[in-house]
C-alpha cells in the first residue's frame, strides 16, 4: 500500500469531529462553528430542497433519460459560453481528476503541480503509480512559467494548475496558461474550483487549444457539496475523445437538478455576490489585527498567518468552538491557517474569537 507520509499531502488532515468537539466543550454542536471545508453558507437550503422536490416530481426514476444528459451539457455550454460538445461531466471534480489522470498518465510518466495547491492532484498522480515533479510559486504567489517549463520532459503528460488556487486564494491569467500550452505538448489541466468568487473564467479561451482542460464542480459557488457535481471543458477534439471513455456516474436526477438550478442562476448570483463582499470584509477586518499575515483571495476562503504562534491560535480557536482549517508547513507560505468565508454573524463569531485568543 502507498504511503503518503512525508510528501506535499502533510497538511491534510481530519476535521475534527463536530459532535465529539461539542461534547468535549458541554456545548450544543449547533453552537460549534465549523469553517475549515469551504463550504458555501449563503446558499438558500430552502431553495435547493424546493428545486430537489420539483426533480423527484418530474422525473421517472424507472427509465433512463439519455436527454437529460444531453440538455444539460446545453446548459453548461451556455452558462460558460462554450458549445456543448466542448463539455464532460461527472460526479464530482475528484472524480473527474482521477478519469483524467488514468487517461493521460502510466506507470513511469510524470506530471506536474504548483505548490501549494491542491492535495488531490499528488494522491491521485502517485497512485496511478507516475511521478509528480513540484514547482513552487514565486514569493508572490505568482505562476513560475518558466520554472515550470524547465521541468517538462518528454515523460511530461500533466500540468496541474489550480486557479483561484487553494490554499493561496489568487488566481493566474489566461496569458500564463497560454505560454505553458503554447510551449509543451503536455495536458494542463486548469482547476476552476473557485471560478466564480474570482475575475472570471478561461473556458471560452481553452477550447481554442489543443492541450488544455478546465475544471469545474457544483460544490463552492452553487453550494452543492453534498451533491458531487462536476464537468470538464475543453475543445472540440480532445472533450469527445475523453467522453467517450468517461463512465456513466451522473444521474438523471443529479442531470435534471443542475439543468433546473443553470435556469435559476440569479439566485446563485446572489449567493455569490455575498460571499465575494463578506470575503473583503473579513480581509480587511483580519489585516486590522496586530500579527496577522493575510492573503489576498479570489476564492471563499482567507488564508491567514498568526505571528504569535499557529499551532497555539488554532487550538485556542478549537478550544472556544472555532473550527478552522490547520494548513501545516507548505511552501513559498509556511505554516498557515485557513478559514471560510461564512455568513456575517458567523464571521463576527471567529473574528470576536480570533482576538481572544491572540489576546
Amino acid at each position: 500500500m502507498r504511503s503518503f507520509r512525508g510528501s506535499l499531502l502533510g497538511y491534510v488532515g481530519s476535521s475534527p469531529d463536530v459532535k465529539q468537539l461539542a461534547a468535549k466543550l458541554v456545548v450544543s454542536p449547533s453552537e460549534v462553528l465549523k469553517l475549515d471545508a469551504n463550504e458555501n453558507f449563503f446558499v438558500d437550503a430552502d431553495f435547493l430542497n424546493g428545486v430537489f422536490v420539483e426533480v423527484f416530481r418530474d422525473v421517472d426514476l424507472r427509465f433512463y433519460d439519455p436527454r437529460a444528459m444531453i440538455e444539460l451539457g446545453k446548459a453548461l455550454g451556455v452558462y460558460v459560453g462554450v458549445p456543448s460538445e466542448c463539455v464532460v461531466v461527472g460526479s464530482g471534480s475528484e472524480q473527474l481528476i482521477d478519469f483524467i489522470v488514468q487517461f493521460f498518465l502510466e506507470k513511469g510518466d510524470e506530471a506536474i503541480s504548483i505548490v501549494p495547491s491542491f492535495f488531490m492532484y499528488e494522491k491521485r498522480v502517485w497512485l496511478s503509480g507516475a511521478k509528480l515533479i513540484a514547482v513552487p510559486l514565486k514569493a508572490d504567489l505568482s505562476l513560475d512559467v518558466d520554472g515550470i517549463l524547465e521541468k517538462v520532459t518528454e515523460k511530461t503528460k500533466l500540468i496541474f494548475v489550480c486557479s483561484p488556487n487553494n490554499p493561496t486564494g489568487n488566481e493566474f491569467g489566461w496569458r500564463e496558461i497560454e505560454a505553458l500550452a503554447d510551449s509543451c505538448s503536455a495536458v494542463v489541466l486548469v482547476d476552476e474550483a473557485y471560478a466564480e468568487f474570482g475575475d472570471g473564467s478561461i473556458c471560452q479561451k481553452a477550447v481554442e487549444k489543443e492541450n488544455v482542460i478546465v475544471l469545474r464542480t457544483f460544490s463552492k459557488s452553487f453550494g452543492l457539496a453534498g451533491l458531487r457535481f462536476g464537468y470538464f471543458v475543453a475543445n472540440r477534439d480532445l472533450a469527445p475523445a475523453l467522453s467517450e471513455a468517461v463512465p456513466y456516474t451522473v444521474s438523471t436526477v443529479v442531470a435534471r437538478f443542475v439543468e433546473k438550478l443553470l435556469n435559476r442562476f440569479d439566485a446563485v448570483k446572489d449567493w455569490i455576490e455575498g460571499v465575494k463582499s463578506e470575503r473583503e470584509r473579513l480581509i480587511e477586518e483580519l489585516r486590522s489585527l496586530r500579527g496577522v499575515e493575510v492573503l489576498d483571495s479570489k476564492a471563499n476562503f482567507v488564508t491567514f498567518k498568526p505571528k504569535a504562534g499557529v499551532e497555539r491560535v488554532y487550538r485556542g480557536l478549537l478550544e472556544k468552538g472555532v473550527v478552522v482549517k490547520d494548513l501545516g508547513e507548505l511552501p513559498v507560505i509556511g505554516h498557515c491557517l485557513r478559514v471560510t468565508v461564512g455568513l456575517p454573524y458567523m464571521n463576527d463569531v471567529f473574528l470576536r474569537t480570533l482576538k481572544d485568543v491572540l489576546n
